[in-house]
């Protein structure tokens, strides 16, 4: 005898890629978020305390993303759709080149500030709101492409 699973497994499948998805997002954007306000109110060692542990947990996040925002991708194929939604997605692509680039300088940045004798905090306090402004900028994108 054959089980019926309730949903079908391509569909199970699909689902649970577009909630990594959305996981790792969260972990990225509500780590920057941390990170940001730690920077701005903490004192310097328990800024590079988080932020050292925020740029593994933020490109452990990136990782998940790109290879789920590919699978969410090869869902569509061959058939993206065009105007708002591509520009949207011509957009986000671009904006997440940015971003790749953006977080390699700011994770430099971390590991130059936790060998520092006194740490530019102030550095790291303004690559995080970027970081956290690119970021919110891209969910917005996800949002008007997920909902035409």
């Amino acid at each position: 005898m054959v089980p019926v699973l309730p949903v079908p497994l391509a569909t199970a499948t699909h689902l649970f890629v577009r909630w990594l998805h959305v996981l790792a997002m969260a972990v990225a954007l509500g780590g920057g978020v941390l990170a940001w306000g730690v920077s701005y109110a903490a004192d310097a060692e328990t800024t590079l305390t988080v932020a050292t542990t925020y740029e593994v947990a933020f490109w452990g996040a990136l990782g998940v993303l790109v290879m789920t925002g590919v699978g969410n991708l090869g869902a569509l194929a061959p058939a993206i759709p065009r105007g708002r939604w591509g520009a949207a997605f011509v957009v986000k692509l671009g904006l997440l080149l940015v971003v790749l680039i953006g977080s390699a300088v700011r994770t430099t940045t971390v590991r130059a500030a936790s060998d520092a004798a006194t740490p530019a905090t102030t550095t790291l306090e303004r690559g995080y709101a970027l970081t956290t402004l690119a970021l919110i900028t891209l969910v917005a994108l996800a949002a008007v492409m997920a909902h035409g």
